[in-house]
């Protein structure tokens, strides 16, 4: 039987794992020669991104499971919150709706609150970054989760950026390409009739590594649509390591609070304590 710090742990855990694998650091004659869903491609990518909302917060109740390459998934239930540009907060409350952890992300830091132990890891991104050897980006995680596509380094996009990818038909689908990526190559696959976005791939150039995230059971939200299911995972390691949010009571509700006070109580531990943990907890 899961400990209630061993549920943290996990979903600790595979956020890392998944962080790690996400983060880093043609032409517009071609686009018009494309057509999808009787729209040229400069027509499709303009109404792709001007259909895309740029919603400003967005909360959910959602039932998460956690495969960590393990025979035995974890799934707790979590209050998920994002406020654009400031904060995506995930709240862990498997028992009776009491929250045993905490992780805070904004586009500084990252702070992971052990409600149970009374303990807690606040890092900077650049110090993430150096540990795990990589960049981490808050745009890009708050979009993989807003079930939007990004241009890397760009907070909003506009019209003028539908010449930054290329198009091209896949399967009854349209794949977006970024086209100026160095590193990791970004395609983000949409519906060819209305745009909406059903899957995002990353994969790092020249390796087998990459990481997909799939949109599903779509559904109204204010005037448009949400996916209540988001299923991330890797592809290429050795194991398999997953997150699949099950949303519900989705909704754009603003009235909440975005800082987190913790007290004298608390101890702070450093964020290589808390890899140390997770590495013991692998084996």
């Amino acid at each position: 039987m899961w400990s209630r710090f061993c549920i943290m742990k996990h979903f600790i855990y595979i956020f890392l794992s998944l962080m790690l694998v996400t983060s880093c650091s043609t032409s517009r004659k071609s686009l018009r020669n494309t057509m999808i869903g009787g729209l040229t491609g400069v027509e499709y990518m303009e109404k792709v991104i001007e259909w895309t909302p740029a919603r400003e917060n967005l909360t959910a109740r959602a039932r998460i499971e956690l495969n960590t390459g393990t025979p035995s998934p974890v799934s707790v239930n979590a209050t998920l919150r994002i406020r654009r540009g400031e904060i995506i907060r995930i709240s862990v409350a498997p028992f009776l709706g009491i929250e045993v952890a905490r992780i805070d992300i904004t586009p500084n830091r990252v702070l992971v609150v052990d409600r149970m132990n009374k303990r807690y890891v606040e890092a900077g991104f650049s110090e993430i970054s150096g540990l795990l050897n990589t960049d981490v980006d808050f745009n890009i995680i708050q979009s993989l989760i807003m079930n939007e596509i990004f241009l890397p380094g760009k907070r909003v996009l506009s019209l003028s950026d539908a010449e930054k990818f290329t198009l091209t038909p896949a399967d009854g689908r349209a794949r977006l390409q970024v086209k100026s990526s160095k590193r990791i190559d970004y395609n983000f696959f949409t519906s060819a009739t209305d745009g909406r976005l059903e899957e995002t791939v990353m994969s790092l150039k020249g390796m087998p590594y990459s990481l997909h995230c799939i949109y599903t059971d779509f559904t109204m939200l204010n005037s448009d649509v949400f996916p209540q299911r988001i299923n991330i995972y890797t592809a290429g390691t050795d194991k398999k390591y997953s997150l699949d949010m099950k949303l519900s009571r989705i909704g754009t509700d603003s009235n909440w609070e975005t800082n987190t006070e913790l007290s004298s109580k608390y101890k702070k531990i450093s964020f290589t304590e808390l890899l140390k943990m997770l590495v013991q907890l692998r084996k």
